[in-house]
């Protein structure tokens, strides 16, 4: 009996820390086409809303943040409180932006949208790994206590 239950939850585990590395495609990377027409354009007119879009494709450089999250809080997550506050409130640094191009950058309602998305993206997966490592003991925790 204790088996079995040990496999299933082993099995959820194991689903939930795969499926920790899909991502859905997003609304503004898909284009529709109805014979040869697109039905919205992918290019839109306001700065701030191509800025989203482009943070959202290029912007990939929160790694370090993330990774150090996650090592932390697999030790102790209330010690990984720590470095994901820190992390998710601090706006990305200019050279890990990855902004496409420099000529839109330089303009100011693009740039802040820019670096606002930005933020979010990597605040996003700084607490999504945060959480990972939060599951991750607490099911070291569970596994400990069903033995």
């Amino acid at each position: 009996m204790y088996t079995t239950i040990k496999q299933v939850f082993y099995a959820l585990v194991l689903t939930a820390t795969l499926s920790f590395n899909l991502s859905a495609q997003t609304y503004a990377d898909s284009a529709f086409v109805l014979k040869g027409d697109p039905l919205y354009k992918s290019e839109p007119e306001d700065l701030a809303i191509r800025a989203q879009i482009d943070a959202s494709k290029y912007y990939r450089r929160y790694n370090a943040a993330t990774v150090g999250t996650l090592v932390v809080s697999l030790v102790s997550p209330l010690l990984g409180l720590i470095p994901a506050i820190a992390c998710s409130t601090t706006t990305p640094k200019f050279e890990n932006l990855g902004y496409p191009d420099e000529k839109l950058f330089k303009k100011r309602e693009y740039h802040y949208a820019y670096r606002k998305k930005a933020r979010k993206i990597k605040a996003g997966r700084v607490w999504t790994y945060w959480g990972f490592g939060l599951g991750v003991n607490l099911a070291i925790v569970i596994a400990a206590a069903i033995r």
